[in-house]
This record gives C-alpha cells, sequence and structure tokens, in this order.
C-alpha cells in the first residue's frame, strides 16, 4: 500500500515545483510554503520509494519463481525514480532561489516523476491482474450463458453437507 504514497507525492512535487517556480498562490498559499512542499515531497517519497521497492524485491522473489519482463521493467523504473528524486533533491539543494521551469530539473520533477510512476503503475497492475488492455474482456454473465448457468442452483446442492469446522485449540494440542 505504500506505493500509493509514492505516486501522490510525485504528483504533489510536480504541481509545488510549478507553483514555486511561477510564483503563484493557488488558494492562497504562499510561495514558501510551495517550497517547502516540494522539498518534502521528493524527500518523502525518496524515503518511501526505497522499502517499497526493496519489499517489492523481496515479495516478487518470494511469490515468482521466474521473474517476467514486466517484474524486471517494474525494477528498473523503481530504481529509476530513486534516481531521479535522489537527483532532484540535490539540484534543490543547490538551488538559492525558484527554480526556472524551464531547467532540467522542471523536467525531472514535472514530466519525469509523474511518468516513470505511469510505468510503475502500469505494470504493477500488469502484474496483480494479470491482463491489461483496452480490447473486450472474454468474461460472459453466467445468466447470458446458453443454457443460462444459475449459481444459486448450482449451490443448493451443497447445502445438506455438514460444514466442516477444524477446532483450532484441539489441533495446537497434537
Amino acid at each position: 500500500m505504500i506505493v500509493h504514497a509514492v505516486i501522490a507525492l510525485s504528483v504533489v512535487a510536480a504541481v509545488a515545483f510549478v507553483a514555486e517556480a511561477t510564483g503563484a498562490t493557488p488558494g492562497g498559499i504562499a510561495p514558501a510554503t510551495w517550497s517547502f512542499l516540494l522539498r518534502a515531497a521528493l524527500i518523502g517519497l525518496l524515503a518511501i520509494a526505497v522499502p517499497a521497492t526493496v519489499t517489492g524485491i523481496t515479495e516478487r522473489s518470494r511469490m515468482y519463481v521466474n521473474w517476467q519482463r514486466s517484474h524486471l521493467a517494474k525494477l528498473l523504473l523503481s530504481l529509476l525514480l530513486l534516481g531521479l528524486a535522489a537527483a532532484e533533491l540535490a539540484g534543490l539543494a543547490g538551488a538559492d532561489r525558484p527554480v526556472s521551469l524551464r531547467s532540467w530539473l522542471a523536467l525531472l520533477v514535472v514530466l519525469g516523476n509523474p511518468l516513470v510512476c505511469f510505468g510503475l503503475s502500469f505494470y504493477g497492475l500488469r502484474i496483480t491482474l494479470g491482463r491489461q488492455a483496452l480490447a473486450r474482456t472474454s468474461y460472459t454473465p453466467d445468466m447470458h450463458r446458453e443454457p443460462p448457468v444459475d449459481i444459486l442452483e448450482s449451490a443448493a446442492a451443497h447445502v445438506a453437507q455438514r460444514a466442516a469446522v477444524i477446532d483450532v485449540l484441539e489441533e495446537s494440542r497434537s
């Protein structure tokens, strides 16, 4: 679940960068606050992306015998995001005034991080859900089949069976 924070912080950093660079005050928020929010979002992104990447590697190694191309792409994108965030923080550390929207730093924060997070989301969903496509799925509702399938009718045959109850305390004694 921590990966959702990484995605959110990349968007917050992009918005804060634009607001700081342009001197905008949307919602009455001062430019100094946007400056703080930008740096805090990047620090948070870096701090959360490290354990997210490490746990992703250990979890995949435990759940999957072979790493598919999606796993490798996700790992490479995770490492790229870590590198981007570290480079952006280093670039901001040397800046004594708001950075221009025409700088390499703006390109990385405003476009780079969200695009990498989009790629991470795509491959993460592909791994989790299996299939990602714009085409229709092969799913057909039971009632649209020929002949229609009524799941309640199928389950009714098992109602008379006695429930299998496992006594956990009894199992732990043996």
